[in-house]
């Protein structure tokens, strides 16, 4: 659930958002004093604390309290919402099964279907989610899920028209980001519509009106800037592994940095990346215009979003323009839409100058590629080509399947056609869901090839993610939605792979990142070379050899892996739009030269 919201004086109403009328009560009177204490401190972020206090004694205590008096399904519920933010998943799966035997409630199987979700088991949580909507059929937000779960195990088509009907039925602007969002993994990937979509929900969510036209900032070129990064991902997520060398290099004598974390579930990450900013706010519970005052109160010079239309997003917060200067970057492969946002940070093979018409945010190339990889300090050797001792070539994707449609299959599917006895290896968090499994074994056999070539993981530890490289020769990006973390993981796992590049940012990822470290020559320009060149690289055993145990240094001294080098031209990037700001100051207090 997204929010809790205490909308009765007797009662606390549990919600998925403000704008659902979809709630559990909970009554006030006789919560367990601990329950409502360890409630609070899950809500506030503090994760550790909530937990020491819903410890097993505390636990039991409730439990009597409920053998009691068995219609106390609000105290049910509480505990597992508490065990849920607190990400004790079997804990808060059990309590809220035990509600939902007593009270058959439409919420419930929302918080169960997600409980499936985190653990990989996407038909499970489709069928909770059906049965949510069955007990609660008019809810926008509860299409809004199950279309996600749709899109999650290959049923792209069938989410997008479910998104479309929800964000048809009501304005809320969490719904059409995620629509926007999963616009992107279609196969029929259509750039001008997708632009115009983006403009289209800039003007309805977050119109222009919002902004404020004037700073109180001092325009001055070459004082130390204030730079803020706002974010959900200060945590263990992708985007981390490309933001955290960035706090790594930033010049503080340059540059003070501050993080507005909208972290959902702070973790080991967060904690190591607070310390890494010169100021951190946690900004998770606090609403738009609380943010915007505690970026004013910052004076920011210039406000950095680094999600675009992503979950957990806050581009309502830029709306209001908080900060002279905005930016977008990094976490999101397309335009937010937004005139309030100025610039949007890429470079020449992400982005070509041409791509400029698709943006609302002016283009800023950096020159030595828009991404920054920090290598994984755990990962594992880098071992032997396996197809020497397999006999075989092994491709693989370790992708999210919302990037896997039958396009995309079909093309995999003429690789494996053309190479004899070649295997592919398929890893995505639902992939030890069986039903998920089967339905993607399926389609590879409507394109001839047998499940016994297909191998398909699920979710791994870090450790063992990275390690499952060991079994893979040659990887295969996705399209039009390529890659990015996934790349990088391979490439350092030594690990080349095949992209297939296209018109939009999201189908140049690829190239953008081989071309970092010279293996542009893996970048295919069309879906016919894209099947030549995976055929060709994987007949040339020898270079695969070869290329293997080199791939990790190649990296580490490629601009790629250059956080030094990476963050001084982020820092000068900033610096030029810094002076463009304080230009544009001078020349709005110009008096006029000619009389009146």
């Amino acid at each position: 659930m997204d929010t809790e919201n205490p909308a009765k004086n007797d009662s606390l109403q549990f919600v998925i958002s403000d704008n659902s009328d979809l709630h559990f009560s909970v009554c006030k009177k006789d919560l367990p004093p601990v329950l409502v204490q360890a409630n609070k401190a899950a809500g506030d972020g503090q994760v550790t604390e909530a937990i020491e206090l819903l410890n097993e004694q505390a636990v039991e205590e409730i439990e009597q309290i409920i053998n009691d008096d068995a219609s106390r399904t609000d105290i049910m519920f509480m505990l597992a919402a508490v065990f849920y933010k607190t990400r004790q998943m079997e804990q808060a799966e059990r309590w809220y099964k035990e509600v939902l035997q007593k009270e058959p409630h439409a919420l419930v199987c929302f918080e169960l279907g997600n409980i499936c979700r985190d653990g990989g088991r996407l038909f499970e949580a489709i069928g909770y989610q059906r049965r949510a909507i069955e007990l609660c059929p008019d809810s926008p937000e509860l299409w809004t899920t199950l279309a996600e779960y749709l899109i999650r195990t290959g049923q792209g088509q069938e989410g997008i028209d479910l998104l479309q009907k929800a964000i048809s039925a009501t304005s809320d602007k969490v719904n059409n980001s995620k629509f926007l969002w999963h616009l992107h993994h279609l196969a029929d990937f259509d750039q001008q519509n997708i632009f115009d979509e983006h403009k289209k929900w800039a003007s309805i969510h977050v119109p222009k009106r919002l902004a404020r036209t004037s700073h109180a900032n001092v325009p001055e070129h070459d004082r130390k800037l204030h730079i803020g990064y706002v974010s959900p991902d200060f945590c263990g997520h992708s985007v981390a592994y490309f933001f955290e060398a960035i706090l790594d290099g930033h010049n503080h004598d340059e540059v003070e940095i501050y993080g507005y974390g909208n972290v959902c579930f702070p973790d080991q990450f967060t904690e190591r990346f607070k310390p890494k900013f010169d100021y951190y706010r946690n900004i998770y519970s606090l609403s738009d215009e609380r943010v915007v005052e505690l970026i004013e109160e910052d004076e920011i010079d210039i406000l950095v979003d680094l999600a675009g239309h992503t979950g957990g997003n806050r581009l309502p917060v830029f709306a209001y323009k908080p900060a002279p200067v905005q930016v977008t970057y990094l976490g999101y492969p397309d335009t937010t839409g937004m005139e309030q946002i100025d610039y949007r940070l890429t470079d020449y093979e992400a982005d070509p100058a041409a791509l400029q018409k698709f943006y609302t945010e002016k283009l800023f190339f950096l020159p030595e590629g828009f991404l920054c990889y920090k290598p994984l300090g755990y990962a594992p050797p880098v071992n032997a080509l396996p197809a020497i001792g397999n006999g075989y070539v092994t491709f693989g994707s370790f992708n999210n399947n919302c990037k896997i449609h039958s396009e995309m299959i079909g093309l995999w599917s003429q690789v494996l056609s053309a190479c004899e006895n070649s295997r592919l290896l398929l890893k995505f968090q639902a992939g030890s869901d069986k039903a998920v499994a089967k339905h993607y074994l399926h389609q590879f056999e409507q394109f001839g090839i047998s499940p016994e070539r297909v191998k398909i993981h699920g979710w791994k530890n870090p450790v063992e993610h990275l390690q499952l490289y060991n079994e893979v020769d040659l990887c295969l990006d996705t399209y039009p939605y390529n890659g990015t973390t996934t790349t990088c993981e391979a490439l350092w796992m030594g690990v080349p792979t095949v992209s297939l590049v296209g018109g939009p940012h999201a189908s140049r990822v690829g190239l953008s990142i081989l071309s970092r470290i010279g293996l542009e020559i893996f970048a295919a320009s069309s879906p016919d070379e894209f099947v030549a060149k995976a055929v060709s690289f994987a007949k040339q055993i020898e270079n695969l050899t070869a290329i293997r145990p080199a791939l990790r240094s190649m990296m580490f001294n490629s601009p790629l892996c250059n956080a030094k080098t990476f963050t001084a031209n982020l820092e000068k990037a900033y610096r030029e739009m810094w002076h463009e700001w304080c230009e544009n100051q001078k020349s709005e207090v110009t008096p006029s030269k000619t009389g009146g």
